[in-house]
């Protein structure tokens, strides 16, 4: 029998198309200059483009429905050869950046370090960061593998080496260039994770000929999880316990060969085996790591902060630069945190598209009459419904609201270490000891906006995928792998719950030191602590400033109630604190303050970038206007969602919340939904970047999403219908 393949057209329920269609038609919002707004500014818009012109016409990065269908062995080799790819365009990447391509041998001058070419910059990477941030998109599994080399492995050397060891692993090594050798990170290990000070893989100096030693002490010192361990790295910066003289120094970094470049054959005294199946992800190569008695030559350890002399004779000193070896050993997982808020944009807005144009071309349920029966109207389209708008609305307000901070965090990282990078080699003591409390501050921010984001996409993905029914638990459909490909972002680089806790300590810290003995540094502190400020504070205290968003012209009340809802929380745990002594009992509270920050944080950025024309590139007045109503409902829903607290700490009373808030929520609400199908398509994300045909540009839901399932399914090869194991089946219906 001969399949249906299209649709009666002029029943409106198969027609999803012209409702999306429509809306398009009717918005009158200029989605280029959302577009410029989101993408920061027409530059890295442009450029953003582009590369996604790029890698979604690359017959080798592209990626399709069959995607879904494969196995991990099929996935760890298609990602390989990816990774051979994205090669290439690096090097392409970089003499773009450099602007040169009149030297064909720019790439191996630089690797030969002959003096032809300036020594790489950060400037010179880019273009590829920006390639490999898009394509975590598309593929997060390739850009997990190829980030592990460059910005596990890379920052760590770039991080902890000395200018010496930089040039030389990363550059002339080819490490930079993804040629020469291939590098992983392995610091977690089996017994250990988030309390890295307590790692057990031992690293003893020999006096007699100036090398270490690499051990792996016992089962639970064994590496894990380690990226790129099973199969791809030659090399790792290993994580272990510096022992000189029987005396500990704690952890430190080392380079450690793992495999022969041209036979990928195990040094001596390397034992490796793979992880196995993931949740998500498969096609990167995590894997084990074992040392037994693996010498390495002193060079190897990564000495920026940390110099170990051996002067002969038993004579070995070792000096440390206690102000930046303490967090240096972390700055490596900066990079992963910040790019993991920029991750949570991307991942958000993919989602938020599909979802909101299948809520719009999909219809249930027609209206019924007065006496209960079905009406001959129309079936209703989802998003029409007030709850689905409550399940959907809000999620795409939170894709918005992550873009600005997560474009500032990560200016901030790139000026932070780059001041970090010039004062630590101009030993500059003074200046030394202000960007250590600028770094502080950043692992501060990008461990709250890190922790909150990534877990609040993990219920953006699930919640959006429910919205869309049966259909969205189709793999096809994006939302199954997307969601198992996504939360291990709530793990790695710092588990959320544990950087929330680190994030709001810190905050705690800041808030004593304001409330108690007045310190607050305006200049460090004044953009991202400002409800730290000791004026602010006596004002909560004193009850001089209240919570009240009821004057929707007032923006900046908006993002004044969760300055206050901080303040008042800290009050709060300083007085229990002061009572039990126990800053365990009070972690709830603490994972809050964090998330709360974050919130802040996210408001205030979106807010300073939107009041400011220039730098919001949005000039068309109902563009604005609707911008604006996002910024009011990121900040509205979160209220709602978070009412125990502020009713708890009486920023509101209950009638407040009943009265005020929840009514303002659904008006929001309501008044965003007329244009969701232009905010979503401001994200102007090409279907095959999607990957899922119910949210198809096109709109044509049904078509395509039949077409991709009969596509990867093709007919039996016993006949129709008449699976492989029909034996079973048959012997089990014929028994006696």
């Amino acid at each position: 029998m001969t399949k249906i393949s299209s649709n009666d057209q002029t029943n409106p329920v198969f027609n999803p198309a012209k409702f999306i269609q429509k809306e398009r038609t009717t918005s009158k919002l200029k989605i280029d200059q959302i577009n410029t707004f989101l993408e920061s500014t027409p530059e890295r818009r442009d450029l953003t483009h582009r590369l996604i012109r790029e890698i979604t016409n690359d017959r080798v990065l592209e990626t399709d429905t069959s995607y879904y269908d494969l196995n991990k062995s099929q996935q760890r080799e298609i990602t390989a050869n990816k990774i051979a790819r994205l090669a290439l365009y690096m090097e392409h990447d970089i003499k773009t950046a450099r602007n040169n391509f009149e030297n064909k041998n720019l790439i191996q001058d630089l690797q030969k370090n002959n003096g032809n070419e300036p020594l790489l910059q950060s400037s010179d990477f880019t273009i590829f960061d920006k390639r490999l941030s898009l394509i975590a998109n598309i593929d997060p599994q390739l850009s997990t593998r190829v980030g592990v080399h460059l910005g596990l492995f890379g920052n760590c050397i770039k991080g902890n080496g000395t200018d010496e060891q930089i040039t030389y692993w990363l550059q002339e090594r080819g490490a930079a260039m993804m040629r020469g050798i291939y590098g992983c990170f392995a610091m977690t290990e089996l017994g250990h994770g988030s309390n890295v000070g307590q790692l057990q893989t031992t690293a003893i100096f020999n006096e007699s000929n100036n090398t270490f030693t690499i051990n792996t002490p016992n089962l639970t010192a064994t590496k894990w999880w380690i990226g790129g361990a099973a199969h791809s790295a030659t090399h790792s910066v290993v994580y272990a316990r510096l022992i000189i003289k029987g005396k500990d120094y704690g952890v430190k970094t080392f380079v450690v060969p793992l495999r022969n470049t041209k036979t990928f054959q195990l040094e001596t005294g390397v034992v490796i085996g793979d992880i196995g199946a993931k949740m998500g992800r498969d096609g990167i190569d995590n894997g084990w790591i074992q040392f037994n008695d693996v010498v390495i030559p002193k060079e190897n350890m990564l000495c920026r902060f940390i110099q170990v002399t051996n002067n002969g004779n038993g004579d070995v000193k070792v000096k440390v630069q206690p102000q930046l070896d303490q967090i240096s050993g972390y700055s490596a997982l900066l990079s992963g945190r910040v790019n993991m808020v920029m991750d949570s944009f991307r991942f958000g807005a993919k989602f938020a598209t599909i979802a909101t144009r299948y809520a719009v071309g999909r219809q249930q349920f027609a209206p019924q009459t007065k006496d209960g029966k079905n009406s001959n109207q129309e079936e209703v389209q989802l998003i029409n419904y007030p709850l689905h708008q409550y399940r959907i609305i809000p999620q795409l307000a939170l894709v918005y609201l992550i873009s600005p901070v997560a474009f500032k965090l990560m200016d901030t990282y790139y000026k932070t270490l780059d001041e970090l990078y010039h004062v630590s080699t101009a030993k500059d003591n003074d200046a030394l000891v202000i960007v250590s409390a600028k770094l502080k501050n950043l692992f501060i921010s990008s461990a709250s906006l890190k922790a909150t984001n990534t877990w609040f996409v993990a219920q953006l993905i699930d919640e959006l995928r429910q919205t869309c029914g049966g259909h969205g638990y189709s793999q096809y459909n994006a939302f199954g792998k997307g969601y198992n490909d996504w939360v291990v972002q709530c793990t790695w680089e710092g588990d959320n719950t544990v950087l929330s806790l680190t994030s709001a300590k810190s905050i705690l810290k800041k808030f004593g030191d304001a409330a108690q003995k007045g310190k607050f540094d305006s200049n460090l502190d004044g953009d991202e602590f400002g409800y730290l400020d000791p004026s602010f504070i006596a004002e909560v205290y004193t009850n001089q400033v209240t919570a009240d968003i009821n004057d929707d012209s007032d923006l900046e009340s908006f993002i004044q109630v969760w300055a206050i809802l901080l303040v008042k929380s800290l009050v709060h745990i300083g007085k229990v604190l002061k009572k039990n002594n126990d800053i365990n009992s009070l972690s709830k509270l603490l994972v809050q303050i964090s998330r709360f920050h974050a919130i802040y944080l996210m408001l205030k950025t979106f807010h300073e970038k939107l009041e400011n024309e220039k730098e919001s590139y949005i000039t068309d007045d109902n563009t604005k206007a609707t911008m604006w109503n996002i910024f009011r409902l990121f900040s509205v829903y979160y209220i709602d969602k978070y009412s125990g607290e502020f009713l708890q700490l009486k920023l509101f009373k209950a009638d407040d919340i009943s009265n005020v808030i929840q009514p303002k929520l659904f008006k929001l609400m309501a008044l965003i939904r007329t244009d969701c199908i232009a905010l979503s398509d401001a994200f102007e994300l090409p279907d095959n970047m999607l990957n899922a045909p119910i949210g198809f540009f096109d709109g044509d839901i049904y078509h395509n999403y039949f077409n991709e399932v009969v596509k990867n399914n093709p007919q039996e090869t016993n006949g129709a219908g008449i699976p492989p194991y029909y034996m079973a089946l048959t012997s089990m219906l014929s028994r006696e």
